[in-house]
Parts: C-alpha cells; sequence; structure tokens
C-alpha cells in the first residue's frame, strides 16, 4: 500500500524511506533541500495558474454571453466546468504541497544541529557531503549483498573500488562483515548492528 494523499510523499516516507536512506546529517540536509525545492515550485506553479484561470474565465465568459453563436456558448461553459474542476483539484494539491514543506521544514530544523558542514555555504556543503555520503552507502550496500546474498555482485564492487576510501575503510569493513558472518551467532550480531535510524530527531517528529 502506497497512498500519499496528493502528496509527492508522505510524513512517513520522508522520514523513514528518503531521510533514512542517508548516512550523514549533511547529505540528509541536501536531499531535504531538494525536495523542498521542488515542492516549493508546485507552490509557485499554482499562483501562476491562478492568474492563468482567471484569463481563461473571462474568455469563457466572453464565449458564454455569444447568444448568436451556440457552438462557443458551450465551449465557453465546458471552458468554465473545467476550470472549476482544475481548480477544486488544485486547491488540494496546493494544500498538500504546504503540508509537505512545512513537515520538511521541521526536518530541516531537527538536522540543522547534527551538521557537519552547516557553516558552508549550501552549495558547498552538497558537494562535501558526497565523499562520506557515498562511502557509507557502499558499505551498507556491502551488508545488504553479504547479508542476503553471501557476495557482492561484479558491478557493485567495481562501484566501490572507484571511491577513494576503498582501500582505508570500505574493504576493511566488507572484510569485517564476512569474518564475523564465519563465527557461531555472527549474523545475529550483525543483523543487530544494522538496526535503527541515525536520525531519531526525524522520527520524533511523527509522534
Amino acid at each position: 500500500m502506497n497512498s500519499k494523499n496528493h502528496k509527492q510523499n508522505t510524513n512517513f516516507q520522508i522520514a523513514h524511506f528518503l531521510v533514512g536512506s542517508c548516512h550523514t546529517a549533511d547529505g540528509a540536509y541536501s536531499l531535504l533541500c531538494d525536495l523542498r525545492e521542488s515542492r516549493q515550485a508546485a507552490i509557485d506553479n499554482y499562483n501562476v495558474s491562478l492568474l492563468r484561470n482567471k484569463a481563461k474565465r473571462i474568455r469563457a465568459e466572453k464565449l458564454i454571453s455569444n447568444f448568436n453563436d451556440e457552438a462557443e456558448r458551450l465551449e465557453g461553459e465546458a471552458d468554465l466546468l473545467e476550470l472549476e474542476n482544475n481548480e477544486r483539484s488544485g486547491k488540494i494539491l496546493y494544500g498538500a504541497a504546504l503540508d509537505e514543506i512545512a513537515f520538511i521544514d521541521k526536518c530541516i530544523a531537527a538536522i540543522q544541529p547534527l551538521r557537519r558542514f552547516k557553516d558552508l555555504p549550501d552549495l558547498e556543503a552538497h558537494e562535501t557531503a558526497q565523499f562520506d555520503e557515498w562511502k557509507l552507502e557502499l558499505m551498507r550496500r556491502a551488508e545488504n549483498f553479504l547479508i542476503t546474498a553471501g557476495n557482492i555482485p561484479t558491478d557493485e564492487f567495481n562501484t566501490m573500488r572507484m571511491h577513494p576510501a576503498f582501500q582505508s575503510d570500505i574493504m576493511p569493513h566488507i572484510k569485517g562483515i564476512q569474518n564475523l558472518m564465519m563465527i557461531n551467532g555472527g549474523i545475529e550480531i550483525l543483523q543487530k548492528q544494522l538496526e535503527g535510524s541515525p536520525f531519531k530527531e526525524i522520527n520524533k517528529l511523527l509522534e
């Protein structure tokens, strides 16, 4: 079941599946900024559509007032009905976008104190966060592959090798997982290590 109730993403999805997929506070902040920009664009476009609909309504009313041409009058009535339908759905989508952006703002406020690069300009901070975000993402993929399939696919391993921290962090992490899985109860220990979200502050917003 994946009901979004007119939103692009529900609060639950944002907290658990989007922010929850990030590995660092700066990575989560970067993702939230993207989400906010998208929702703000929808809000801005709604305000533009209001002006365009006013113009369409004026033209439609002119067509309706033309009693000498039934086709034009019917077109005008159809245009007005279409405008009313669009306005109803537009208001619902607009309200959903406002609700969504309000939750995104709460998430940003909660994540800010945890950020490592919050003193940098946003664009620079987004770029600087990529090193750790990708390193930890590749380490998570290694965990998922090893615990579910027992091996890492060649193309994924090749991606891991391309990261500058492959020798210093990623490969030792892979070996640690493999060694842990070879001992009695190792898989259970690994499963416990993988539990939980790194951003409990965000999850608290859902309570």
